[in-house]
């Protein structure tokens, strides 16, 4: 369970709470979590002091010092050890006004289905038969993403949806969050 918890820490690191995480010392016990204390230690809007990232650099630093402590414990595996700092560089963490970017094939209606809404997945969704549902926002499939975009308007001016900030390696939420509009011109 904690060679995964990882990747659920920095998929979370956007709605992390400012704690302060001190990682085991070597030979001590592992966090429970990993992925919780990373993200405690390391939270993606701001930094365990509670200020703004100074860049995106920062934030990496702090991830790989983590991660370190964490390898030099024995409390991560081989491919935790690479795959932590790769999804603290693929993040927005310290690039002011960066979002990740998904991008869903909302076409698919819900067929077959004898009673929408009963939560009783009884039809296929005409985009993919493979997958059952219920009602038509259940056939929403994610095509692409998440990527890093430097803004919520480019992310929409590509066909995405803004979902928010993290890690590249977290998943695309669904259903996709509804979409946030632009703020417009200021008066």
């Amino acid at each position: 369970m904690r060679k995964i918890a990882w990747l659920l820490g920095v998929a979370v690191l956007a709605g992390a709470s400012i704690v302060s995480a001190k990682p085991p010392a070597p030979g001590g016990n592992c966090p429970p979590d990993v992925g919780a204390a990373l993200a405690a230690a390391c939270p993606c809007d701001a930094s365990s002091g509670g200020q703004a990232w100074k860049n995106h650099g920062g934030y990496v630093s702090c991830v790989v010092r983590f991660r370190n402590d964490l390898r030099k414990a024995g409390c991560l595996d081989d491919t935790s050890k690479r795959t932590i700092a790769s999804c603290a560089a693929r993040s927005t963490c310290g690039k002011p006004g960066a979002v990740l970017c998904c991008h869903y094939d909302t076409s698919g209606t819900c067929v077959g289905d004898p009673t929408p809404g009963d939560t009783i997945k009884a039809g296929t969704c005409s985009n993919d038969a493979t997958i059952l549902c219920d009602v038509d926002t259940d056939c929403i499939t994610v095509t692409s993403g998440p990527s890093v975009k430097r803004s919520a308007d480019l992310c929409i001016a590509n066909g995405g949806t803004p979902v928010g900030s993290g890690s590249k390696c977290s998943a695309c939420p669904l259903p996709p969050p509804s979409p946030v509009p632009s703020p417009g011109p200021t008066p």
